[in-house]
């Protein structure tokens, strides 16, 4: 038989190994948290890469090929001048299109003058209030045409017929100028506000630049140009 005083020391020493063990099983506990392996890493899918445009230098032979297209054998480009031709984003739909150089074939008048036509007949010397319904298409005429680009492959597609044709502003030089390059070279003016790119050239002695807005295409001439009231225009950046 255990005295009173060998039970008491009993019972202590068993208070005190189970309080050591607790404290263990605590520590073991926290110390396999701490370890515990972090989730495996999942990367973020990637993103979609913006497709830019593969633009490929247009050669003669396709050049005519999109002529014939729209015009049959009513036009034909104009080898007088250097370059015939140049491609660039007129119209602002982010598809390349072609302007051309253009004598009509002097037996095929009738057909370039046709009364619901393929093509959409302006001078872009002319405001809109200007547009003469008899405008029509002479012998000797030199024309600008531009052909917009329609689907993947641009004014190459068989289906890129939607076509400007244009009088009276065939000049020298020709070259393409971005929006951006457009209003850089024209720092404080107010300048109209081109969809796309602008075809810059030399016409009758004077620097300017055709450019397409509000559906049609349009002549500015630096010197000359008196803008209207704030509808499509924009300041040059400083």
């Amino acid at each position: 038989m255990l005295t009173q005083r060998q039970a008491c020391c009993v019972s202590l020493l068993l208070l005190i190994v189970l309080s050591v063990s607790y404290s263990n099983i605590g520590c073991s506990s926290k110390t396999s948290r701490l370890v515990e392996a972090p989730p495996a890493y999942q990367p973020s899918p990637a993103s979609p890469q913006l497709k830019l445009p593969n633009v490929v230098s247009a050669k003669l032979p396709e050049v005519q090929e999109a002529v014939r297209r729209v015009f049959k054998d009513a036009a034909v480009v104009d080898p007088a001048f250097d370059p015939s031709f140049i491609t660039g984003d007129f119209n602002g739909d982010s598809s390349q299109d072609l302007a051309v150089i253009l004598k009509p074939v002097p037996d095929k008048l009738a057909e370039m003058n046709e009364q619901y036509p393929s093509w959409l007949l302006r001078d872009p010397l002319l405001s809109g209030n200007q547009q003469r319904p008899e405008l029509n298409v002479q012998e000797r005429d030199v024309l600008l045409a531009i052909i917009h680009g329609y689907g993947e492959n641009d004014w190459r597609d068989s289906q890129a017929t939607q076509t400007y044709l244009l009088k009276n502003v065939v000049g020298s030089n020709l070259s393409v100028k971005s929006a951006k390059e457009f209003q850089s070279a024209h720092n404080g003016r107010r300048l109209p506000r081109a969809q796309g790119d602008l075809i810059e050239e030399t016409l009758h002695g004077s620097d300017g630049y055709l450019y397409y807005a509000s559906s049609n295409y349009s002549w500015y001439d630096p010197k000359r140009f008196k803008p209207k009231p704030d509808v499509g225009m924009v300041h040059g950046g400083r």
